[in-house]
């Protein structure tokens, strides 16, 4: 105790409030002072102030708009939809995550032609009575179209048969290769072996 204080409890205060600080720098990507003491006012006044009916409405126009076009959604409008708009909040989650599983079928595509057969199939599957397809549909068609301005893309063989034809390619040279270790004995093989066997030989008797 000091003056009644005690020092171990303000210890551990303090030790709680740089963990609060630090995981809160560390989730919301801040970089600078002046960011985080604006996080700090957002997460005081964002929590107890209550939006006017114009402002969700002007959100929820905003946010549908993004939707429409296929965009993905920030952090901040999923939470927003979460606390105003449970409805759009689900149809939003379920775009979301049907874009995203599209996207990582694309990363295993092993041509670009497999690549296009994924989005036309994913697109085909949707009922036209699903409320949400015009917007999955715009949210495929921008994860394709980020997909094709990656480097991984412009790698890919153009056909199925070309994709096969390069795959057949690396087996033979794998095979070659396998074939070519094979033949030769490391176990048998030593320097003065090799020295030896360049040595002339001599007939007896010559």
């Amino acid at each position: 105790m000091f003056n009644g204080v005690n020092v171990g409890g303000i210890r551990f205060l303090f030790w709680v409030v740089i963990m609060v600080i630090s995981n809160s720098i560390e989730k919301n990507k801040i970089s600078t002072i002046e960011e985080f003491a604006q996080h700090i006012v957002e997460s005081v006044f964002d929590e107890e102030k209550e939006m006017s009916e114009e402002d969700k409405a002007a959100m929820d126009a905003k946010i549908l708009r993004k939707l429409e076009m296929g965009a993905k959604l920030t952090k901040k409008e999923m939470d927003y939809l979460r606390r105003y708009n449970p409805n759009m909040y689900a149809h939003a989650m379920r775009v979301q995550a049907m874009a995203k599983a599209v996207e990582e079928q694309l990363k295993h595509a092993r041509s670009k032609e497999e690549a296009n057969r994924i989005v036309t199939t994913a697109i085909t599957g949707i009922s036209d009575k699903d409320p949400d397809k015009k917007y999955i549909v715009a949210a495929i068609h921008r994860v394709y179209g980020e997909f094709q301005k990656s480097p991984g893309y412009s790698r890919l063989p153009s056909t199925d048969e070309d994709s096969k034809k390069a795959h057949q390619s690396r087996g033979v040279m794998k095979k070659v290769t396998s074939d070519e270790e094979d033949d030769f004995d490391a176990m048998g093989w030593s320097p003065l072996q090799e020295v030896i066997d360049a040595m002339p030989k001599f007939e007896a008797g010559a």
